[in-house]
């Protein structure tokens, strides 16, 4: 059955998911805005404070039920890599479109411990 990850994202699926998902996503991460990814390319989009973070003041909440959970769904559901990095110092969120995740063991955000 075709389901239309054969094929692969298209090419402007990273830059066209930075435009909608501020519209359809502020209710839960909080105010966004497009930006670029870290090699410069358009998909980036930061997530000014959010608001999960805010909430649950712990690490661990941010990367296990979040950055996690939204890498994974991206990835396997719609096709298109993602890569969330949170900065814990800010409480600002870079998702990055089309950017292939690090695993858990590689990633640096993935210290332990609590914000408070």
């Amino acid at each position: 059955d075709f389901d239309g990850k054969q094929i692969g994202p298209w090419f402007y699926a990273p830059w066209l998911t930075t435009i909608v998902t501020p519209t359809f996503f502020g209710f839960l991460v909080g105010p966004s805005r497009p930006n670029r990814r870290k090699d410069g390319e358009r998909g980036g989009l930061v997530v000014e404070k959010c608001k999960f973070l805010q909430e649950s003041g712990c690490k661990g909440i941010c990367l296990h039920q979040c950055k996690l959970p939204a890498q994974q769904f991206f990835g396997e559901e719609l096709g298109l890599e993602l890569t969330v990095s949170p900065n814990f110092a800010t409480q600002e969120c870079q998702w990055s479109f089309g950017e292939t995740p690090l695993s858990p063991k590689e990633d640096p955000s993935f210290p332990s411990g609590c914000l408070k």
